[in-house]
């Protein structure tokens, strides 16, 4: 009688699968909350570098604009002027073009009429049409990478780094003169002819360019007293004052500012340092332009940046004392600081 092998049994045996052992529903939770919790963790450190690279290239711009202010001055042997008088606004920034690789487009522009249409009645029409065209282009090294590149709704290219126009208190004794674009003890204002040579306060002491964010395009009261992104409007050639200022007391609200690169005026090309960095208080200017009492404002964390004449660039505070911010908007204040 033959009796069965082991190996005839091991044939013969039933096999039974074996199935792998799933995830219960608890597991499963545990596992999205801890993806949960290290996305939470990241994503703030994600943000913060994607700033700090923001941070960066604007603080390339204001160094490119600065450095192209250099050479300008070595041309020219003054600082381009902030403008050369209504209808012919051009910006400081236009007139930097052929020193920021922008060669092309200044040949577009004809410095002898006005830049914009809306400037140009009773002027060659084509030559006016053509500078409208060209201030219609976006100029990446102009815009804060941190903000926008035009202002919604408008066709221009923007403009994020204005030109100092100084302290904004032009006259102690008058202050009725507060803000005045054609009396500024800046490096920039209407007709101005500066050069190293009236920078008495030093290069490494003085402001050349500052930040500014672009208008939300919206003309009218903001919402929640957020006043970062309109501007307050007071008819024609009023003067700007703090009392007339005063968001209970303005007649109109501008979201327009830094609207147009190629245009010299307060509100687009220029700033003063009347406020502190991002202050609360809301920018003001007037119908003409040629008042305004504003400040440095940007979406950087604590404060914004700024170029100095030397060429370096500088994070200020929001927190810096306004004397010292002041002091650093003129050219031959003779205050004692220890600088920014």
């Amino acid at each position: 009688m033959n009796l069965p092998t082991q190996n005839s049994l091991e044939s013969h045996r039933v096999r039974v699968p074996r199935w792998s052992r799933g995830f219960t529903l608890v597991e499963l939770l545990v596992v999205i909350a801890i993806i949960g919790i290290l996305v939470g963790l990241l994503l703030p450190a994600v943000q913060a570098a994607r700033e700090a690279a923001r941070r960066m290239q604007c603080s390339n711009n204001l160094k490119q604009m600065t450095l192209a202010l250099h050479n300008y001055e070595s041309t020219h042997r003054v600082f381009p002027p902030g403008s050369l008088g209504y209808p012919f606004v051009w910006s400081p920034q236009s007139q930097l073009l052929p020193f920021v690789e922008q060669g092309s487009l200044k040949d577009l522009l004809v410095y002898e009429v006005p830049p914009l249409a809306a400037f140009g009645a009773g002027y060659n029409t084509t030559q006016v049409t053509q500078n409208d065209t060209a201030a219609k282009q976006q100029l990446p090294f102009m815009t804060c990478p941190s903000d926008g590149e035009s202002v919604p709704g408008s066709d221009y290219g923007g403009i994020s780094y204005p030109g100092s126009a100084g302290s904004g208190i032009n006259n102690v004794a008058d202050a009725t003169d507060d803000g005045s674009i054609s009396n500024s003890d800046g490096i920039f204002f209407t007709k101005s002819k500066i050069g190293f040579r009236d920078v008495i306060d030093g290069t490494s002491h003085t402001i050349a360019f500052g930040e500014q964010l672009l208008g939300d395009g919206q003309n009218s009261l903001p919402a929640n007293n957020d006043f970062r992104r309109r501007v307050v409007e007071l008819a024609t050639s009023t003067q700007t004052t703090p009392a007339a200022c005063a968001p209970g007391s303005a007649p109109a609200w501008s979201g327009q500012r830094g609207a147009k690169w190629v245009n010299g005026h307060l509100a687009d090309s220029m700033f003063n340092l009347y406020y502190t960095p991002n202050s609360k208080d809301p920018d003001c200017h007037n119908g003409y332009h040629n008042f305004a009492l504003v400040s440095a404002r940007s979406n950087h964390p604590g404060g914004v940046q700024t170029s100095l004449i030397d060429g370096s660039v500088r994070f200020v505070g929001e927190t810096i004392d306004l004397t010292v911010w002041r002091s650093a908007g003129t050219r031959a204040g003779g205050e004692v600081t220890q600088g920014l």
